[in-house]
């Protein structure tokens, strides 16, 4: 497919033939889940990364007409980002519909440059050219060959060697994320024939994630071939639209944001819609170097506060999905934790992060979030033990953050602080059950 895109990402023709993805037993079927599942959670994050960086009031230096179309673009991105996580929900709905347990783990940012096949880096970048680039490379329609998305050059063999007729998952290369679901879908049904669709799908149906229980739109449980296809297709129509159809997909709403930013840009090149924000981290990740560091003491605090939110969010979404279904108050009071701190915690701290300065070492920089998680299980014990941990942390970074928000300079930063303690607050008191 040739997609010419003038002042865009290149296309150069159409993409070399995708390579194909080979599921031959549940544990190949699992491990691809779980690749699926790390990428969607990790694009997610790229995606609130480039929202979060983005300017938010005229006393940052844009007018109310740059303000408004500002908005427009962090309202894209965003409702791009919660169509990632019904993908991240869709795919831990298969992935327990075949008797796995949840996955939401994923290696920290910096992205391991081996973690997934070579055409496919992650990493985390304030809205703007380069982001905006990178993001149409990610949910380009299968076909289409994007090229010129500066930093991001393949690396390594597209094609590596395989073990035939080994008896452990082996990494299984995807060309786009079209690909990879067409491949999990081809996996199913081929698992399917081999096991019987009863000896396949043996997980309960009970535990897993709806739009009635999560509020977003396309999320079905999974208990059979036709539910496994039919979430396939919503995944694949939501990011590169339907056999192509990428319009109103998240190609085509990332397509517009990017040619309004063009025009925008052309017609002001001083244009600057960004906060001076980098992926800044408290502690040096294991593996990486020359990454920035927080020096600001205060920073540090906000920054680990959005973590330790952030990592509460994923355990409230991993014991979702082992409760048990005669426990209905419980399941809701969970989820509601899950979906409550992303919404009303998660995000107003990252909008305080990103107008903190990272510290001396990069005078006029401010910090953004690094979406860190801790080495450790997420799926929270069982029952009462699950509900008192919860609300046990729920307190506790509610305390944190209104007595970091005293600590901040910045106004608005600190009202953003303050919001995301009384929503913890009230998330906490969710908690107690009757």
């Amino acid at each position: 497919m040739t997609q010419t895109l003038p002042d865009e990402p290149s296309s150069s023709g159409s993409a070399p033939p995708s390579h194909l993805i080979e599921i031959g037993s549940r544990e190949d079927l699992v491990s691809v889940l779980a690749d699926a599942s790390t990428l969607e959670h990790m694009i997610m994050c790229e995606y609130l990364f480039a929202a979060f960086s983005l300017k938010k009031e005229e006393s940052e230096g844009v007018s109310p007409q740059d303000l408004e179309a500002i908005r427009s673009w962090e309202g894209v991105i965003t409702t791009v980002a919660i169509q990632e996580m019904t993908h991240l929900a869709l795919v831990n709905n298969m992935l327990t519909s075949v008797g796995s347990g949840p996955h939401f783990g994923h290696p920290n940012f910096p992205q391991p440059s081996r973690y997934f096949a070579p055409n496919v880096k992650l990493a985390l970048m304030p809205f703007g050219d380069q982001a905006l680039r990178h993001f149409l490379y990610l949910e380009r329609p299968e076909g289409m060959s994007i090229e010129g998305v500066p930093g991001f050059d393949v690396l390594g063999d597209l094609n590596p060697p395989e073990l035939k007729g080994g008896i452990t998952p082996q990494q299984q290369y995807f060309s786009t994320v079209g690909n990879l679901y067409r491949g999990i879908e081809k996996g199913f049904r081929a698992l399917a024939e081999k096991y019987g669709e009863d000896g396949l799908f043996i997980g309960g149906r009970e535990s897993q994630a709806t739009e009635e229980i999560f509020g977003l739109p396309g999320l079905i449980r999974v208990d059979g071939l036709g539910a496994a296809s039919a979430a396939v297709e919503g995944i694949v129509e939501m990011g590169e639209g339907a056999r192509g159809d990428w319009e109103h997909a998240h190609f085509g709403m990332f397509l517009g944001v990017f040619k309004s930013f063009i025009t925008r840009r052309s017609e002001d090149p001083k244009f600057r819609p960004t906060k001076p924000v980098v992926a800044a981290y408290v502690r040096p990740p294991v593996g990486a170097d020359n990454v920035p560091l927080i020096t600001d003491q205060v920073t540090g605090k906000v920054s680990d506060l959005f973590n330790a939110s952030y990592s509460l969010a994923i355990g409230a979404l991993s014991r979702f999905y082992i409760h048990e279904a005669d426990r209905q108050k419980e399941v809701r009071a969970i989820a509601d934790t899950a979906v409550g701190t992303m919404a009303t915690v998660i995000k107003p701290i990252g909008n305080a992060l990103t107008r903190l300065p990272v510290g001396g070492r990069l005078p006029g920089v401010n910090a953004g979030p690094t979406f860190e998680l801790q080495h450790r299980d997420y799926s929270l014990p069982h029952r009462e033990e699950a509900m008192m941990i919860l609300q046990e942390r729920l307190g506790e970074l509610s305390g944190h953050a209104s007595a970091v928000s005293d600590e901040v300079q910045d106004e608005a930063a600190a009202r953003d602080l303050r919001s995301a303690s009384r929503a913890l607050s009230d998330l906490s008191k969710g908690m107690v059950l009757d």
